[in-house]
């Protein structure tokens, strides 16, 4: 990756950070309420309404790139990328969930709030050219599963 790509990739991935930490927390609830008064069938009214919504944000989330990913560059590119990314970012913050109710520590109520659009920004960085980026995105993983096996209660 050149120099000249690197502010764009950039912005690009805290575009996906910052979309996913606002979209997911509202999803989860949205979700779990629904799930609360209206049982399944709410539940799943509110998941095939808010996952297009979340893809359709993701979508928009790759415009600064467009030209620099070659998945990007045709409509049918970008919804799959927007795909993986959310099936990608989606398994990782359930591997968060899952440590957080086994008794991981993972901070405050706003830490976690944060830290929800951190697996869509990793996943996002998997699939960008650079190797450098990649290299970057392995090591972010690498870190939260060192930290996993260490912090995880006994």
């Amino acid at each position: 990756m050149t120099r000249d790509k690197a502010k764009p990739t950039a912005l690009h991935l805290l575009l996906v950070w910052g979309a996913m930490t606002a979209a997911m927390p509202v999803l989860g609830y949205g979700l779990l309420m629904a799930g609360w008064v209206g049982g399944y069938g709410a539940a799943a009214l509110v998941f095939g309404l808010g996952v297009p919504l979340i893809l359709g944000l993701l979508v928009t989330t790759a415009e600064p790139v467009r030209a620099m990913l070659p998945i990007l560059a045709s409509r049918g590119g970008r919804l799959c990328w927007a795909v993986m990314v959310f099936v990608l970012g989606t398994l990782g913050a359930g591997a968060g969930v899952v440590f957080y109710f086994e008794g991981g520590d993972l901070g405050s109520a706003g830490t976690r709030i944060v830290l929800a659009g951190a697996p869509y920004a990793v996943a996002a960085a998997l699939l960008v050219p650079g190797w450098r980026v990649r290299l970057g995105a392995v090591a972010v993983l690498a870190a939260g599963t060192v930290y996993g096996v260490l912090a995880a209660p006994a």
